[in-house]
Protein backbone atom coordinates (compact mmCIF):
# COMPACT_ATOMS: atom_id res chain seq x y z
CA UNK A 1 0.00 0.00 0.00
CA UNK A 2 1.12 3.57 -0.54
CA UNK A 3 1.84 6.29 2.03
CA UNK A 4 -1.79 7.46 1.88
CA UNK A 5 -4.33 4.88 0.84
CA UNK A 6 -7.88 5.59 -0.20
CA UNK A 7 -9.73 2.67 1.36
CA UNK A 8 -13.06 2.80 3.12
CA UNK A 9 -15.82 0.58 4.40
CA UNK A 10 -17.07 -0.29 0.89
CA UNK A 11 -13.56 -0.56 -0.57
CA UNK A 12 -11.43 -2.31 2.07
CA UNK A 13 -8.05 -3.79 1.26
CA UNK A 14 -9.48 -7.30 1.85
CA UNK A 15 -12.66 -9.05 3.05
CA UNK A 16 -12.76 -12.64 4.27
CA UNK A 17 -14.72 -14.90 6.59
CA UNK A 18 -12.16 -16.78 8.69
CA UNK A 19 -14.80 -18.64 10.74
CA UNK A 20 -18.54 -19.27 10.54
CA UNK A 21 -20.37 -16.07 11.49
CA UNK A 22 -17.27 -13.84 11.44
CA UNK A 23 -16.47 -11.30 8.73
CA UNK A 24 -13.05 -9.61 8.67
CA UNK A 25 -12.44 -6.41 6.69
CA UNK A 26 -8.81 -5.30 6.48
CA UNK A 27 -9.36 -1.56 6.24
CA UNK A 28 -5.77 -0.40 5.83
CA UNK A 29 -2.21 -1.27 6.73
CA UNK A 30 1.42 -0.23 6.58
CA UNK A 31 4.56 -2.15 7.46
CA UNK A 32 4.00 -1.15 11.11
CA UNK A 33 0.22 -1.11 11.65
CA UNK A 34 -2.96 -2.82 10.46
CA UNK A 35 -6.56 -1.70 11.08
CA UNK A 36 -9.26 -4.38 10.86
CA UNK A 37 -13.06 -4.34 11.30
CA UNK A 38 -14.82 -7.51 12.46
CA UNK A 39 -18.52 -8.34 12.44
CA UNK A 40 -19.31 -11.23 14.79
CA UNK A 41 -22.65 -13.06 14.85
CA UNK A 42 -24.19 -14.37 18.04
CA UNK A 43 -22.62 -17.74 18.88
CA UNK A 44 -19.75 -17.29 16.41
CA UNK A 45 -16.35 -18.21 17.84
CA UNK A 46 -12.89 -16.94 16.94
CA UNK A 47 -10.86 -19.79 18.49
CA UNK A 48 -8.23 -19.29 21.15
CA UNK A 49 -4.86 -18.30 19.67
CA UNK A 50 -1.85 -16.08 20.31
CA UNK A 51 0.40 -13.73 18.35
CA UNK A 52 4.14 -14.24 18.80
CA UNK A 53 5.24 -10.67 18.03
CA UNK A 54 2.08 -8.62 17.57
CA UNK A 55 0.26 -6.32 19.99
CA UNK A 56 -3.50 -6.25 19.34
CA UNK A 57 -5.74 -3.42 20.55
CA UNK A 58 -9.50 -4.05 20.36
CA UNK A 59 -12.43 -1.61 20.57
CA UNK A 60 -16.03 -2.87 20.75
CA UNK A 61 -18.16 -0.58 18.55
CA UNK A 62 -21.47 -2.27 19.33
CA UNK A 63 -22.78 -5.57 20.59
CA UNK A 64 -21.05 -7.80 23.12
CA UNK A 65 -18.37 -10.50 23.16
CA UNK A 66 -17.14 -13.04 25.67
CA UNK A 67 -13.34 -13.06 25.90
CA UNK A 68 -11.64 -16.33 26.84
CA UNK A 69 -8.10 -17.67 27.16
CA UNK A 70 -5.49 -16.15 29.48
CA UNK A 71 -7.96 -13.34 30.27
CA UNK A 72 -11.71 -13.83 30.56
CA UNK A 73 -14.60 -11.42 30.65
CA UNK A 74 -17.56 -9.92 28.87
CA UNK A 75 -16.98 -6.78 26.83
CA UNK A 76 -19.70 -4.50 25.45
CA UNK A 77 -19.97 -1.38 23.29
CA UNK A 78 -17.39 1.20 24.33
CA UNK A 79 -15.04 -1.31 25.98
CA UNK A 80 -11.48 -1.83 24.81
CA UNK A 81 -8.56 -4.06 25.71
CA UNK A 82 -4.99 -4.79 24.64
CA UNK A 83 -3.57 -8.26 23.97
CA UNK A 84 0.21 -8.46 24.31
CA UNK A 85 2.40 -10.94 22.38
CA UNK A 86 2.15 -14.49 23.68
CA UNK A 87 -1.19 -14.00 25.47
CA UNK A 88 -3.76 -16.63 24.49
CA UNK A 89 -7.16 -15.19 23.60
CA UNK A 90 -10.36 -15.92 21.71
CA UNK A 91 -13.86 -14.47 21.49
CA UNK A 92 -17.47 -15.55 21.17
CA UNK A 93 -20.27 -13.28 19.99
CA UNK A 94 -22.99 -12.98 22.65
CA UNK A 95 -25.15 -10.32 20.97
CA UNK A 96 -27.07 -10.70 17.70
CA UNK A 97 -24.37 -8.65 15.93
CA UNK A 98 -21.11 -7.30 17.34
CA UNK A 99 -18.69 -4.96 15.59
CA UNK A 100 -15.05 -4.60 16.60
CA UNK A 101 -12.12 -2.51 15.42
CA UNK A 102 -8.71 -4.14 15.92
CA UNK A 103 -5.31 -2.53 15.47
CA UNK A 104 -2.28 -4.81 15.06
CA UNK A 105 1.35 -3.74 15.50
CA UNK A 106 3.10 -5.14 13.55
CA UNK A 107 0.45 -6.34 11.08
CA UNK A 108 -0.59 -9.99 10.84
CA UNK A 109 0.99 -10.90 7.51
CA UNK A 110 -1.48 -13.67 6.62
CA UNK A 111 -4.35 -11.14 6.81
CA UNK A 112 -2.83 -9.30 3.82
CA UNK A 113 -2.84 -12.38 1.57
Amino acid sequence: MSDFDDTNWTNPAKIDRPYEGIERRVLSYTDELMLVHYTVAEGAVFPEHEHDETVQAVFVIDGCIELFGDREGRLAAGDSFVVHPGVRHGIEGVAPRTQLIDAFNPPIERYRE
